[in-house]
């Protein structure tokens, strides 16, 4: 119980770090970045997501153990 609860959190922090990279306000606008910055921000947002999905998909496949 102890370990889905710590699953879940672990992907409400990964999926508020990817809304805060997207939505923030002080963030760089879009044309205004370099291109490495682009690339850090996109690989930024794909681990954030992964770790979101990964999170929820082991929180589901815990609890069919039983």
């Amino acid at each position: 119980m102890i370990l889905r609860i710590l699953l879940i959190v672990i992907s409400a922090i990964a999926l508020g770090t990817v809304l805060f990279l997207l939505f923030s306000k002080m963030q760089k606008p879009w044309n205004d970045m370099t291109d490495k910055e682009r690339k850090r921000k996109k690989i930024l947002i794909a681990s954030g997501t992964s770790v979101f999905l990964a999170g929820i998909v082991a929180s589901l496949l815990l609890g069919k153990k039983k």
